[in-house]
């Protein structure tokens, strides 16, 4: 049992130790998002409460360390009801995940739209957004041939080859296609980052309910190893009050 005990204690302060250095992580990106985004807005609420939550985390895994180093099981019965109520909040957030406004591709399809509109004046806009994005047209590759309009080089890609030579691709996708998936591929990003950090909890919180019941049933051990009497020592009776009392007053 103390095998068991000694290796699920270890484990637990190596999966504490990342689950900190997941909430460094996060403050840090928070912290870098506040110097970037404006005050009393819903991106700067964002970033606040991500600091107020990395923070929470690094105390509680911090009060989840001493426990277990210490083997205090008040200490990691506490532990245990932290993590159930981290757990139960970030569930809710991924049960009940709504993209955030700082996903939102508003301002990005207007760019495109405006860059679009004015192709015969300022070409190089909508050429600019072309590079970026590595797409080619609105919606793709037709709609310059429907403008009567010759391709941009912007809508061409250059791939290096292995004999030294430069091979030519025509990027036939739209930027406003490009746009979508690149939302996409972020949501499904900050998705599974944060089923990631569920699922470590997870792992805490059964490595921490393991480790109680094993220091619980460590202690029932020690103490009935102690009321056990070894054979050959006859344990004394205890003296009552009265009787020693009446030797007092024999003495007196």
């Amino acid at each position: 049992m103390i095998v068991y005990y000694n290796t699920i204690k270890y484990t637990g302060l190596l999966s504490n130790f990342l689950y900190m250095l997941l909430a460094i992580g996060v403050m840090s990106a928070a912290g870098l998002g506040l110097q970037i985004v404006e005050p009393n807005t819903p991106e700067h609420t964002y970033f606040v409460e991500s600091l107020v939550l990395g923070a929470t985390i690094c105390m509680i895994v911090i009060f989840g360390c001493y426990g277990m180093v210490c083997d205090l099981l008040s200490v990691n019965l506490i532990f245990t009801f932290f993590i159930l109520i981290v757990l139960a909040v970030e569930y809710l957030q991924v049960h009940n995940y709504q993209p955030h406004t700082r996903y939102s591709d508003a301002w990005q399809q207007l760019e495109l739209s405006l860059a679009w509109q004015n192709l015969d004046k300022q070409p190089e806009l909508m050429q600019h957004l072309e590079q970026q994005q590595h797409c080619c047209g609105y919606n793709n590759a037709e709609d310059y041939k429907n403008l009567h309009l010759p391709l941009p080089s912007s809508c061409y890609q250059q791939s290096p080859q292995s004999d030294g030579s430069t091979k030519v691709k025509l990027i036939s996708h739209g930027c406003l296609a490009t746009l979508s998936n690149t939302k996409r591929g972020i949501l499904h990003r900050d998705k599974l980052f944060m089923w990631c950090i569920v699922g470590l909890e997870v792992f805490i919180l059964v490595q921490t309910i393991s480790l109680s019941l094993l220091l619980y049933k460590l202690r029932q051990r020690d103490r009935q190893a102690r009321q056990q009497v070894p054979p050959g020592v006859r344990r004394e009776p205890r003296a009552n009050h009265v009787g020693s009392r009446a030797q007092l007053l024999d003495n007196v």
